[in-house]
């Protein structure tokens, strides 16, 4: 067996092994304060209790009750109706005795004027009937005012030279054989014409009207025709 030797080691050796475990102290400070501060960085998660979950299972339905038995009709009891007593017969009445009504012809009793009765008023007169209204120009004085409309007609040369045949109907009002207001109705076709029959009705000498007609307008519508 070999016996070991120790030999004392020297000032240098001894300055780096004590170099050597002070860097050891360092790093191993340094581990240790990098974990506290990754502990304080993450927390631990809190400690979780565990629930206690029971699943209970569905409750078994209830059966529904049969429904109830449908009763009989029951049969109706026939009712007896009684039949109505019998009246009693009652005797017949006797007639009675027609007794005849008075006649029409039969004497009424005069009214009786009392003594102290007031006269009456004697009733006045029926007013005197309206005086006839003429009811207008008789047809035989329409012919003859007319027939002046037809005489005072003075054919247009004009016309008579185109050979121009035809009747213009004029309308005016005559009041004691004064003529006003002509005017033409329904033309002819030629105004020359036309002009010429107003101009007859102004110059027209119209007979004198009845005695019912005097002071008395009268309106007058008559044909002026056109010959050669």
């Amino acid at each position: 067996m070999n016996a070991a030797v120790w030999t004392q080691p020297t000032r240098g050796q001894a300055n780096r092994r004590w170099q050597a475990l002070g860097a050891a102290f360092s790093l191993e400070s340094v581990a240790i304060a990098a974990v506290v501060a990754w502990a304080v960085a993450h927390p631990a998660p809190p400690h979780l209790m565990p629930l206690a979950i029971s699943i209970e299972s569905a409750p078994t339905p209830t059966p529904a009750p049969p429904p109830p038995p449908v009763p009989a009709k029951a049969t109706p009891t026939p009712v007896k109706i009684k039949s109505a007593p019998s009246l009693p017969t009652l005797p017949t009445p006797a007639p009675l005795p027609v007794v005849a009504a008075p006649s029409e012809s039969a004497a009424l009793p005069a009214p009786v004027t009392p003594v102290n009765a007031v006269a009456q008023a004697p009733t006045p007169p029926a007013p005197p009937p309206p005086a006839a209204i003429p009811s207008g120009p008789s047809a035989e004085y329409i012919a003859k005012v007319r027939a002046a409309v037809q005489a005072a007609f003075v054919y247009p040369a004009a016309a008579r030279a185109a050979e121009f045949k035809g009747r213009t109907r004029v309308a005016f009002r005559l009041l004691d054989a004064k003529a006003s207001g002509a005017r033409v109705l329904v033309g002819s076709g030629m105004g020359l014409v036309d002009n010429a029959a107003l101009q007859a009705v102004q110059k027209a000498s119209y007979p004198a009207p009845p005695a019912d007609q005097r002071n008395a307008e009268l309106n007058f519508e008559v044909w002026v025709e056109f010959r050669l």
